[in-house]
């Protein structure tokens, strides 16, 4: 018995040790700012905070209060959303927050969307875009890892009047294009979080949404945030 009680303890201490181990790499988070992926997530995170801003209250107007209540999660593409001639094809970098429980934004995640057509208007090659996320099938898919627009995941495109836009929507897009704004149609567009970009930018993919941001990267990061507040209930 002594021997199957020391073979447990030894077990035990290995598995605190390794745990300890783990959590102190994890809390070390070392970031390699001369990497092109982190860089490219610095970039995105920057000029999402004017998109956001110019988009969702814009000089066409304010994105309608009816739309911002229900929202769950925003994520913003910033001018990387491209439109290939003749072929439709979608690709762009971006940024999204989720809401916690208590209505506090999360850390960011790094996205990315891909897929066909999003409608725009002909001769548009790329535009800027923030997709307000109203729907909890959309919210959970997107925290798993991805979801697709389409079937059960339906998107509407959004207007700066007091319509109230589809219930059974889970996702609203809004778009713009050299000043131009318009809605967008996303049917068959997957958006989905960028593994590369938050291990770049977090050290751990693990602790994206709960970890404790470097100061400096902290700040960048609650300029956006603090633009989200306001517009979202």
């Amino acid at each position: 018995m002594k021997t199957f009680r020391y073979i447990n303890q030894a077990i035990l201490t290995l598995t605190l040790f390794t745990s300890a181990a783990s959590n102190l790499v994890a809390e070390e988070r070392p970031i390699d700012r001369s990497s092109r992926a982190f860089k490219e997530a610095d970039y995105t995170l920057t000029k999402s905070t004017d998109v956001y801003r110019e988009i969702s209250e814009g000089k066409q107007g304010k994105v309608p209060q009816s739309v911002l209540d229900k929202t769950r999660c925003v994520a913003i593409f910033p001018d990387t959303v491209t439109v290939s001639a003749g072929l439709g094809g979608t690709h762009g970098d971006g940024v999204g927050f989720c809401k916690t429980a208590a209505g506090t934004w999360e850390n960011p995640m790094f996205l990315n969307l891909i897929g066909g057509s999003v409608g725009l208007q002909a001769g548009v090659k790329s535009a800027d875009m923030v997709l307000y996320i109203t729907g909890d099938k959309a919210e959970q898919a997107l925290r798993r890892g991805s979801f697709k627009v389409g079937g059960e995941l339906s998107a509407v495109a959004g207007s700066f009047d007091k319509t109230v836009p589809s219930p059974q929507a889970e996702v609203v897009a809004y778009s713009r294009s050299k000043g131009l704004f318009m809605g967008a149609s996303l049917d068959g567009v997957s958006v989905s979080r960028d593994e590369s970009d938050e291990r770049a930018f977090y050290g751990s993919r693990d602790l994206a949404l709960t970890a404790k941001i470097p100061e400096d990267l902290e700040s960048k990061v609650k300029r956006l945030q603090d633009e989200l507040p306001a517009h979202v209930g």
